[in-house]
């Protein structure tokens, strides 16, 4: 059980890096392209100056602590096993929908459309067609939260057995930081405020 909870607080605090630094970029704008042209002049000059880009590498660099979280999760904390066919098949289900959403994201903004290119000054076209014509908001981070449930009910194998709770931990908490990201730290009005309240401030005026 204390195994369990030392889990369960350092994946917290690992799966949210990505997604404070997000919103960091997102509100924080002329913060961020300081940070670009000081201590990050380096991959800003290898991006040819642009600043989305440096906010795509970024978000590679930070995927580390995901996939880490996931990875050790799945593959180095308890036994492998994938689920019975009854769990499979929708846990293959929900993957194949989440890599639809996040490809049609990708597909409809492009990059710089998905790396806050209209929030860092990019000229990004707003779009009605798949899957911003679905009738919700943020397709690509609904995406990402169906990957990893279909994910973990794929490999809901005999390991999991009598321990749904600890197996679906990781799921429970990315759900939690996606919706946190679209409905508060991403939030056009309650954003800014909800980083300022745990310490992550603008120096600039954006």
């Amino acid at each position: 059980v204390l195994l369990f909870k030392m889990f369960a607080l350092v994946a917290f605090f690992l799966l949210g890096i990505e997604r404070i630094v997000y919103g960091y970029i997102f509100h924080f704008t002329e913060s961020f392209k300081k940070l670009c042209d000081g201590p990050l002049k380096a991959v800003l000059d290898h991006d040819e100056g642009l600043y989305w880009m440096v906010a795509k590498h970024i978000g590679v660099v930070i995927k580390v602590f995901q996939f880490g979280v996931i990875g050790y999760d799945l593959l180095i904390s308890r036994s492998f096993g994938l689920a019975p066919a009854y769990l499979l098949l929708p846990g293959l289900g929900l993957i194949g929908a989440g890599q639809v959403l996040n490809a049609a994201t990708f597909n409809a903004l492009g990059a710089i459309g998905v790396y806050y290119g209209y929030q860092l000054g990019y000229k990004v076209p707003m779009v009605s067609c798949f899957p911003y014509n679905m009738g919700i908001g943020d397709p690509q981070y609904w995406g990402v939260v169906l990957c990893v449930w279909g994910m973990y009910l794929g490999l809901c194998g005999a390991g999991a057995e009598g321990q749904v709770l600890r197996h679906f931990v990781v799921p429970v908490l990315e759900t939690f930081w996606y919706v946190m990201s679209m409905k508060v730290l991403e939030h056009e009005k309650n954003g800014a405020a909800a980083l300022k309240a745990i310490g992550i401030k603008s120096r600039y005026a954006d």
